[in-house]
């Protein structure tokens, strides 16, 4: 029985599931190249459906997650479901995960939903509903701060570490927690938009200031600054968000018992809250899945109202793999010099430890906001001119953008507070104190990281050139970036891949099997 999951939440997607196997998965701006694509997933649908060798006259049911909106067109019937949103998100985080039995939790811009799941079945325990969301909140004030809601939260998680408590009193009377267990937004901080959000009030102007103007999305440069004061707002917003978090994360595990989180949506996508709530709410474990909307959906037909298994893994790296023919012809048809090695984890390492940047574009690609070791670009993390490097000329980004660990999963506890698993990038740990000045390149500024861990199991070629880099230098991790340029989405062809390396001061790229790497006069000179 085919199943194909489709939503239209944030970053629209398509996912497609045939009994108990995840076929494909994958967000619409992998295919469009417009970041956070909200429109019908049509070219991702398609990819799905050819991953599969299907067409759409095979499939027996879709499934959209949230409003129905149009469908896609076809000469034979499927039955169509509309799956509630937050049911989907659920659905997505629990069934194929790793817990047999779990709590879960869903947060976006729509609300929140607690749940308890065990097997195949999901319940309902509570739902907070709109007007009162944490995405929303976030969202506000996002556009407070100059940046596009929806679509910049992740830059003020990470300009809230260069923040201090100034706000974090008068912050806390924007939100209050419940004795239920739960939480109210105050409404006379907020006002409504145009689209149905929130932006925040006169009353909020008149306490904390003006906002930040706007800026464009165009790249960031370094004589763009953030001022202090709106460095305090992110960090009284991100503690407004973890107090939350962690308040109805505890009520679960009050009211459920259960030893094991579930966590999805738009909310849950923040590694420091979902670090927080690993440490502080009682739970021992917690999974996080990314994209969850599309494939919760598909799995809530396939396995919540059909009894057909639980996929068993299979989520991550979902996305369009290429054969290693275009690969060659892409860097060919570019003009550039390349060879083929047989070892290109070894090559990597070796040219990453040397101090240069390398595009990683192996196997299937990853699902989700973060790039997970297959569309990476990657860095030594003793350097502390990595980072500056990475942000300012390759991702042409706002300096205060950390990059990201991927450390061995057996090594994770040598380096950071927690050794839990994280294998998607959402969960946020601290760097140990006497491993700061080691590895300066992932750690933030308040000394935390937003970790991903890497098994053999899930990733042997990228777990593999992690290895060859601690043979290298005794240090078994990476610096890890999205491999893009700033306000695009993640490289999904061989095509982009060489396009974005020539265009930025990336400094060589490793295609598959394949290794070209640029001159490196201009380059050693321009650093």
């Amino acid at each position: 029985m085919y199943v194909l999951g489709i939503s239209r939440v944030h970053d629209s997607a398509a996912a497609l599931v045939r009994d108990g196997e995840i076929v494909a998965l994958a967000e619409e701006e992998r295919f469009t190249r417009v970041r956070h694509d909200c429109r019908l997933p049509r070219r991702a649908v398609a990819y799905c459906l050819e991953q599969a060798g299907i067409g759409m006259d095979e499939v027996d049911h879709v499934a959209f997650a949230g409003p129905l909106g149009d469908t896609p067109s076809c000469e034979a019937g499927y039955e169509v479901h509309l799956v509630d949103l937050h049911r989907a998100y659920a659905a997505g985080a629990f069934y194929p995960g790793p817990f047999d039995s779990a709590a879960v939790l869903t947060m976006d811009g729509t609300g929140t939903c607690l749940a308890a799941a065990d097997g195949s079945r999901i319940t309902d325990l509570a739902r907070i509903g709109p007007p009162h969301s944490l995405g929303t909140l976030y969202g506000a004030v996002t556009a407070y701060l100059g940046f596009r809601p929806g679509l910049d939260e992740d830059k003020v998680m990470g300009l809230a570490a260069y923040g201090s408590d100034t706000y974090a009193q008068p912050f806390a009377d924007l939100l209050r927690l419940t004795p239920d267990g739960g939480y109210e937004l105050d409404l006379s901080w907020f006002a409504r938009d145009d689209g149905g959000g929130h932006t925040v009030s006169a009353r909020f102007l008149d306490v904390f200031g003006p906002p930040r103007p706007p800026r464009p999305p165009t790249r960031a440069t370094p004589e763009d600054p953030v001022p202090q004061h709106y460095m305090d707002i992110a960090y009284a917003l991100q503690g407004t968000l973890e107090r939350a978090g962690l308040h109805l994360a505890r009520r679960l595990r009050d009211s459920t018992g259960a030893t094991r989180l579930a966590v999805a949506g738009d909310v849950a996508l923040n590694p420091m809250l979902n670090g927080r709530i690993l440490a502080e709410s009682g739970f021992e474990e917690l999974s996080a899945q990314p994209a969850a909307a599309s494939l919760g959906a598909a799995l809530e037909v396939s396995v919540g109202r059909f009894g057909r298994p639980r996929p068993a893994g299979g989520n991550v790296f979902a996305g369009p793999g290429f054969p290693e023919e275009r690969m060659e012809k892409a860097l060919r048809d570019a003009g550039l010099d390349y060879r083929r090695t047989g070892d290109v984890a070894g090559q990597a390492a070796a040219r990453i430890a040397d101090g240069l940047i390398v595009g990683w574009f192996q196997g299937r690609m990853e699902c989700g906001p973060r790039a997970l070791g297959n569309r990476s670009l990657l860095a030594d993390p003793r350097d502390p001119a990595s980072r500056t490097r990475m942000n300012e000329r390759v991702k042409h980004r706002e300096a205060f953008r950390p990059c990201a660990p991927s450390c061995l999963a057996e090594r994770a506890r040598d380096y950071f507070t927690g050794d839990h698993p994280s294998p998607v990038m959402l969960l946020g740990f601290d760097v140990l104190d006497h491993r700061r000045g080691e590895v300066p390149a992932i750690t933030h500024v308040d000394g935390s990281a937003r970790l991903q861990t890497v098994s053999r199991a899930a990733n042997p070629l990228y777990h593999g050139l992690i290895s060859r880099f601690e043979e290298l230098t005794g240090v078994p991790l990476l610096a890890n970036a999205a491999f893009c340029d700033d306000d695009e989405p993640i490289v999904c062809t061989p095509e982009e891949a060489v396009a974005c390396y020539l265009r930025t001061d990336a400094d060589a790229l490793a295609l598959g099997p394949f290794w070209t790497e640029k001159p490196h006069g201009d380059l050693w000179e321009a650093r």
